[in-house]
């Protein structure tokens, strides 16, 4: 017996709060509505993660699409009989902005995992560079032996829905036994949309001990990126260098920036001496990146046992900031929405294109399973 309350709205407020897509539905009020006026009492209040949102709108505009002759055909019934004709005809041009090809990549992206109805984790981040702010980035984790059926054939599968190039594909599909973990990673903006594949090994405790020993790192990603606007595509390896003291972090990030003397490395420093502070660093987890196509040399420094907010590098943002000349306005609407989210890592040095940049993950959430009702 279906007990749903059907609730009859005339007034919806859409808004965004600490990162999360708020919307309000309402009605009239009776005599403010007759004269005019926007007075609404409030009925009905849900709140959407970003990107969940961001999959709702896609499929709005899906579900909607084959309705648009007969939606226009009815506002073409309150214009004039001159004007009705040029309305009701398909084809005009439309007075909404041009569809959002990211944020349409983006849900894809989450719809074909989420099809997968896994546990899984949701972790988002934010670049700055020279180029400004870019915010819209996440990666979704997954255990192997979560994923149904092949875990190789399940995933190239979301892989080649996002056009993997076949060369970068062939070399996933050759290391897929290495994975105890997947990461898919997105990152938009309006030059690039980039796609990766992070294959993630279990290391042994042993093999740990031994690297840390004699002071070498073991490999603990492989990951595969490709940009769907171009034909840009790398593959990148990461490198875990086992339960480091922060002196020695230190002398890896002087490595890192050629030496330490740039502000960045001064802001790197600075982050990690906060961590430490509040956990030893051989509990965090140090790693450096390398790319075999290009110059690219930078590290990434989880935090999250640190239990760090993104408020607490407050004044590190602030100096990142300066530094790559970024307007505070341009930053503070995000950092606004995020303040109060779990620290996860800080990533940096020259990136692929040779420039400076800083990385930042945060509010990583762990959930049981894709939500069904919005898949």
């Amino acid at each position: 017996m279906d007990t749903t309350d059907v609730v009859t709205a005339d007034a919806f407020k859409l808004s965004l709060e600490t990162g999360e897509v708020v919307i309000e539905f309402g009605r009239l009020e009776g005599v403010q509505a007759l004269l005019g006026q926007t007075s609404v009492s409030v009925t009905d209040r849900v709140v959407l993660p970003l990107e969940t949102g961001r999959r709702l709108l896609v499929w709005l505009e899906e579900s909607l699409r084959p309705h648009a002759g007969a939606m226009r055909a009815a506002q073409a019934k309150a214009l004039a009989p001159a004007d009705a004709a040029t309305a009701a005809r398909p084809g005009q041009v439309s007075q909404r902005p041009p569809p959002d090809q990211s944020g349409e990549r983006a849900a894809q992206l989450l719809r074909l995992v989420g099809h997968w109805d896994v546990p899984h984790q949701y972790e988002r981040s934010f670049r700055l560079s020279e180029l400004g702010v870019q915010a819209n980035r996440f990666l979704l984790t997954v255990n192997t032996c979560d994923v149904p059926g092949t875990a190789r054939e399940r995933a190239l599968e979301v892989c080649d829905r996002l056009a993997m190039p076949a060369t970068l594909r062939a070399a996933a599909e050759a290391n897929f036994e290495m994975a105890n973990c997947l990461h898919f990673g997105f990152e938009g903006d309006p030059g690039s949309i980039i796609c990766k594949l992070y294959l993630e090994r279990a290391v042994p405790g042993e093999e740990a001990q031994k690297a840390r020993a004699v002071g070498k790192p073991v490999l603990l990603h492989l990951a595969f990126k490709w940009d769907l606007l171009g034909d840009a595509a790398v593959t990148t390896k990461y490198f875990w260098y086992p339960g480091l003291s922060a002196p020695e972090i230190q002398e890896r990030l002087a490595h890192v920036y050629r030496g330490g003397q740039s502000a960045s490395f001064d802001i790197a420093r600075a982050m990690l001496q906060l961590a430490a502070e509040r956990e030893p660093t051989e509990n965090l987890q140090y790693l450096e990146v390398e790319e075999a196509e290009n110059a690219r040399r930078s590290f990434d420094l989880n935090v999250y046992n640190a239990k760090l907010q993104v408020k607490d590098i407050q004044p590190l943002l602030h100096r990142m900031r300066e530094h790559f000349a970024i307007r505070p306005g341009q930053f503070q609407a995000l950092y606004d929405q995020i303040k109060a989210m779990a620290l996860g890592h800080l990533a940096g040095g020259v990136h692929r294109n040779g420039k400076d940049f800083f990385n930042v993950y945060y509010g990583v959430i762990g959930l049981p399973h894709f939500n069904r009702e919005l898949r």
